[in-house]
């Protein structure tokens, strides 16, 4: 029984799946193949990451780029090591690689584009590009690092320099394609056209985006606020802009939003910010002592500047208080900051009045009766209220 068993295994094993004068294929082989292909790629997967990890010990950003870069290229060189020894386990001639990297796909102004060179392309595009923006990166770190420039001059010098090697290597990739470059004369009104009608917006954010680093109305760490929203520009990327609130939220606004609304940026030109405290002290106090404490509270803070002076005006005469604004300018460090200096200035604003017996105002009202006799007013007590009828 059992060798009647292995003989039906060993039919099943050799049962040709093709068979032809190009190559032939056992059911058997295949099987083999496709389990090779499968073991190799878990066990090198989990291999990789593993010593990846001990390659990059770093955990800052730039580290964790490379190692994700490291770990993309090893892995897709493994799948194409494993797929390959797969084949050939399966018993494929290399006949039928040559003859399908060799054929030819179409044909531009007399240049023959074949099937493996647009594999060798889309293979080294990706590295290609990835490799780019790290020679950039280190572009940045090396040499602009060292130049006396803004950080949105080295922010846009380093988008550019990125731009212009991934140019460089599209172009490389298909020479290496064979697509002529002359081809781009009739290919671009295409493009054109589908620009036009497909990317506009695409296009819209990255023109935006040009004329934010170009001009710069707002720059690398900038405090702006956008929306009712405020927060520091993290990021200007060729699309988008990153914001990062004090919530430490991120928002994300398209950089053609940034262009065509209205953003209050808070340090432009400087830092030097007014900001003010609202006050209403209650009706006979005495004002001259008010604006005093008003304007010590303020000066006494260490984040005031001392010029421009702080200044208290005497506003109105409200409804329910005698209202004081006091102003005073500030540096804008932060986006909380100057509310965390208004707070501060409200708490020792508060214990002066409490010291000096100047009352902080609330609403109040006085209600006058106006009666053609006296209004008849009764204390009714607990013995009473039991012996009236309503209480039976």
């Amino acid at each position: 029984m059992l060798k009647a068993a292995f003989e039906l295994f060993k039919e099943y094993w050799r049962y040709p799946i093709i068979d032809n004068q190009i190559m032939s294929l056992k059911l058997g082989n295949v099987v083999l193949g496709l389990a090779v292909f499968l073991i190799g790629w878990r066990i090198g997967r989990k291999l990789i990451r593993k010593n990846i990890q001990r390659i990059v010990k770093n955990s800052t950003e730039e580290s964790e780029n490379t190692r994700n870069w490291l770990e993309n290229f090893l892995l897709l060189l493994l799948f194409f090591t494993s797929a390959s020894a797969a084949l050939v386990i399966m018993g494929i001639p290399a006949s039928i690689f040559s003859y399908a990297w060799q054929l030819t796909l179409f044909s531009l102004e007399g240049h023959s584009i074949e099937l493996g060179n647009v594999i060798l392309g889309l293979i080294l595009l990706y590295p290609g590009v990835r490799f780019s923006r790290y020679l950039a990166e280190e572009f940045h770190s090396i040499f602009l690092a060292r130049l006396a420039l803004d950080p949105a001059s080295q922010n846009l010098l380093t988008i550019l320099v990125r731009y212009l090697l991934v140019t460089i290597v599209s172009l490389f990739v298909l020479t290496m394609v064979g697509i002529p470059l002359t081809a781009f004369t009739v290919i671009g009104g295409a493009l054109a056209i589908g620009v036009g009608l497909g990317s506009q917006n695409l296009v819209n954010n990255f023109l935006s985006g040009l004329v934010l680093m170009i001009e710069r109305p707002l720059k690398i760490n900038d405090v702006v606020e956008v929306e009712g929203k405020r927060g520091i520009v993290e990021h200007i990327g060729g699309r988008s802009t990153r914001i990062k609130t004090s919530d430490n939220l991120r928002l994300v606004m398209p950089n053609s939003k940034l262009l065509e609304n209205t953003v209050i940026n808070w340090s432009l030109i400087d830092n030097h910010i007014r900001r003010e405290i609202k006050v209403g002290v209650a009706y006979g106090s005495d004002v001259e002592l008010a604006a005093k404490l008003i304007r010590q509270a303020m000066a006494e803070h260490p984040q005031v500047e001392k010029q421009p002076e702080p200044i208290v005006l005497f506003e109105e005469f409200g409804d329910n208080a005698l209202n004081f604004r006091g102003l005073f300018w500030t540096q804008f460090q932060q986006a909380i900051r100057p509310r965390i200096t208004e707070s501060e200035i409200r708490f020792r604003l508060y214990a002066l009045f409490n010291e000096n017996g100047i009352v902080v105002a609330f609403p109040q009202r006085d209600v006058h009766l106006d009666s053609s006799k006296p209004v008849e007013v009764r204390v009714v007590g607990d013995a009473e209220t039991k012996d009236s009828p309503a209480s039976e």
